[in-house]
């Protein structure tokens, strides 16, 4: 059966181009005869392994042998029968085992997928079979897709378990298509390692280094050595090998790569595959030579059509990158007196790409390369404008945030990497030349030119959001929270200021950082102007020159500028210097204990013979800290829901009038109401029912130590869609900031807090905490009245689970 397998590959490895020269020139070649064996086990090899990916991979396009085939024979129409005649025989070698190697890593050894597997084990056994190696790599790259895994463990929590199963065998196929390249260079060394030789070279190295670039950077194939020795006098290119390999495998683009009787079977849910399914189907028929690259696709919607112009774009940007390497190689020849010239088309040639018609000849649609598009400007004065951020002073609140995540971070790096360092942090308010101007200065972890590239630069793209992000968290084991999440903080500098300059450098390791970069913007519209920096250390400076008009602290002095940053971050999680020309002060996590919830009041509020004034301090592990007062209404010492303080009939003119006064509790507050009487203008007796809070809910609030400018307890009528709103049978004055690893979910602007799970779950502890505290300050039977109270008014369900987890 073996050797009818073999057959299978032999047979057509006859019928190519390549394999017919190399055969020719093996005849005169003293090494030609393991040559041609290796190839033909190579090729077996490859090809019986490779049938083996559809068991992991099985709704991606096939990369199986007849794929192996097919790149095979692209090579050969892109360098023409002439220029393979030319080259020499380690050339023609490596062509074709790069042909069949390149994606071998597709198919994975079954041990190193069940230990992938284990990643949602609660407790995975190790056993000798199983990969404990390859569990931790899958697991980092599963903890860099946390929203993916949310999903996962929100199917397993419903009991929807097949689901929860299709999404983790999405995860499984995905790491095996983006870490293919490494795997099929691991393994030909370990399988391959010197077996692979041309007479006494050992070529298994130089293999799996072309088969690893085909999946990397195009430019990086010129790292690979352009006149490798391999013999007396007998060279390979191999930067050449791998252009043309990497060509190859991209245009392999045809309905062949996508059986329809395959695809009929198969439940194909994944969109992303689903897309490349029916865009490989269509595709009818190519030519590719060294000339032209013609494919031929008659599209049935227009998304298929879409996404083949799409994938022609790739092609095309592929194509220009090679040539350009192509014409060094060119030049590089005819300066070693090597009469090889290769030749590739400048793009695709799409004239045969159309819309299929019906049995009338009429198109099945009208196709246009047109989607919804944003207007820059528009966009940008959206998000600048009152319709998101409203309030100009948010850009201050946006740098401060943005260096205390930089600076949390590095903290969490230089822990794991052992190293000490304190996180500081500077906001400077002065005036230079005329210039009022706003710096923010960190030592956090900075910026390199990649960062600035993917994430600074572009709008709604969040490192803190990014698989980067996730990967180095993972890779250095770093217990970090950021606050920044949604990427357009920076934008709202432009609201105050025309002009942003960053001076910046990365932390890249231990005693390790990138070169300094400087950066000038000048307004939303602007290129930006990058130049070398001057930074010594890393970490951020942001300068903001203030525009006159808008500048929102011009009209402060500097002991007003001080508390308005103080009140953007009242708990900062490091210290936080604040300078201004006259006053430089410090603000961290003990400022913040000085706050007394009971300042929240202001003048209304007193003592009360009716009410009970508890208050308390927070500092709970699971990441609320504050100050808490709350107000119990009694009667006669004990907990009342209402109280009738005063009764009294009075007659006037043989007319009798009840004044009363009395005390109710309700939501978020305790309510007086009363009666009285009065003499108008034309002497008539006047009877009036007046109501008003007399102790009523308020807060201040932030999350992760930055001001967030809302109320947990609006008007139901001021109540935003979403929104969230204590509704507690009880007032309480929350000064609360929710830090550590807890997080909850704000709208883009920072301005509210959203009602998601996490708000429910933190409202929940709160309330447990809150009533903790009082059962814990007050006897057991006034406890019991107080809770019974409690439960007969309440009307939010996380407030009752809390009360209910009281034990007293």
């Amino acid at each position: 059966m073996t050797e009818d397998w073999r057959e299978e590959t032999k047979l057509r490895l006859e019928n190519s181009n390549l394999y017919k020269t190399l055969a020719l020139k093996c005849e005169d070649d003293v090494s030609g005869r393991h040559v041609l064996t290796l190839v033909d086990d190579v090729s077996h090899y490859a090809y019986q392994r490779t049938k083996t990916i559809l068991r992991h991979m099985g709704e991606y396009t096939l990369h199986d042998g007849d794929h192996l085939f097919r790149v095979l024979k692209l090579m050969e129409n892109l360098l023409t029968p002439k220029n393979i005649s030319k080259l020499s025989v380690p050339e023609l070698l490596i062509l074709i085992l790069s042909a069949f190697f390149h994606d071998i890593g597709m198919a994975p050894d079954e041990k190193s997928v069940v230990s992938w597997k284990k990643v949602w084990d609660k407790y995975p056994d190790f056993e000798d079979e199983l990969d404990e190696e390859e569990y931790l790599k899958f697991k980092r790259y599963v903890s860099a897709k946390p929203d993916r895994t949310a999903v996962i463990n929100d199917l397993s929590n419903q009991g929807n378990n097949s689901k929860a199963e299709l999404m983790k065998s999405y995860l499984i196929s995905d790491y095996i298509r983006e870490t293919h390249s490494f795997r099929a260079k691991e393994i030909i060394i370990r399988d391959w390692a010197d077996k692979i030789r041309y007479r006494d070279t050992d070529l298994a190295g130089e293999v799996a280094e072309i088969c690893f670039s085909h999946n990397e950077n195009v430019h990086s194939v010129m790292d690979l050595d352009k006149q490798f020795l391999c013999g007396q006098g007998i060279y390979a290119c191999l930067p050449l090998i791998a252009i043309i390999l990497r060509l190859a495998d991209i245009l392999d683009f045809d309905a062949k790569r996508t059986p329809a009787v395959l695809f009929s079977h198969l439940a194909v849910r994944n969109p992303v595959s689903l897309q490349e399914w029916n865009k490989h189907r269509s595709i009818e028929s190519w030519f590719i030579s060294d000339e032209v690259i013609q494919f031929q696709a008659k599209c049935t919607h227009p998304a298929i059509e879409a996404s083949i112009h799409q994938f022609c774009n790739l092609i095309d940007s592929e194509l220009s990158s090679c040539n350009n390497l192509i014409n060094k190689l060119n030049e590089y020849h005819r300066g070693n007196n090597r009469d090889l010239c290769i030749q590739i088309p400048f793009q695709v040639d799409r004239s045969k790409i159309t819309t299929k018609k019906d049995i009338r000849g009429n198109p099945l649609y009208m196709y246009r390369d047109t989607q919804f598009n944003l207007s820059k400007n528009q966009v940008i004065d959206l998000l600048m404008g009152t319709k998101l951020y409203g309030d100009p002073e948010v850009a201050l609140r946006e740098l401060i945030q943005n260096s205390i995540d930089a600076c949390l971070l590095r903290q969490a790096l230089e822990k794991e990497w052992g190293n000490s360092y304190t996180p500081e942090i500077t906001v400077g308010y002065k005036t230079e030349e005329n210039e009022d101007i706003l710096e923010v200065i960190d030592n956090g972890i900075g910026m390199d030119q990649y960062i600035i590239d993917s994430y600074y630069t572009k709008v709604g793209s969040s490192f803190y959001k990014s698989s980067d992000f996730y990967d180095m968290k993972s890779e250095f084991n770093a217990s970090f929270t950021p606050t920044s999440r949604f990427g357009i903080g920076i934008l709202s500098c432009f609201m105050v200021a025309d002009t942003l300059i960053v001076d910046t450098r990365r932390v890249y390791g231990p005693h390790e950082s990138s070169e300094p970069i400087n950066l000038t913007v000048e307004g939303q519209e602007s290129i930006f102007w990058i130049k070398s920096g001057k930074r010594t250390k890393p970490g951020t400076s942001t300068k903001l020159i203030l525009r006159k008009k808008t500048n929102p602290w011009n009209r402060m002095d500097d002991k007003q500028f001080i508390e308005a940053v103080e009140s953007a971050i009242p708990n900062p999680p490091c210290k936080i210097k604040i300078c201004t020309a006259t006053i430089t002060k410090e603000r961290d996590q003990n400022s913040f204990r000085t706050i007394d919830a009971l300042s929240l009041g202001g003048t209304e509020w007193s003592e009360h013979d009716n009410i009970n004034k508890i208050q308390f301090s927070v500092n709970d592990k699971s990441g609320i800290v504050g100050s808490i007062a709350v107000f119990i209404l009694e009667k006669e010492g004990h907990p009342a829901d209402q109280i009738k303080l005063k009764s009294k009939d009075v007659e006037i003119d043989f007319e009798t009038y009840n004044l009363e006064k009395s005390y109710k509790l309700t939501e978020n507050a305790i309510q007086m109401s009363s009666t009285t009487i009065s003499i108008t203008i034309g002497n008539e007796i006047e009877e009036s029912f007046s109501s008003s809070s007399i102790v009523k809910s308020k807060s201040r609030f932030s999350l992760h130590g930055i001001e967030v400018p809302t109320t947990l307890f609006p008007d139901y009528w001021r109540t935003q869609r979403n929104q969230v709103q204590i509704k507690w049978p009880i007032p309480v004055l929350l000064v609360l900031d929710v830090c550590g690893s807890r997080d909850l979910d704000l709208n883009s602007s920072r301005t509210q807090v959203l009602l998601t799970d996490k708000w429910f779950q933190f409202e929940e502890d709160l309330a447990y905490i809150v009533c903790e505290a009082i059962s814990e300050k007050v006897e057991e039977n006034y406890w019991n009245i107080l809770k019974d109270i409690l439960l007969t008014n309440a009307k939010s369900q996380p407030f009752i689970n809390g009360l209910n987890k009281v034990n007293r």
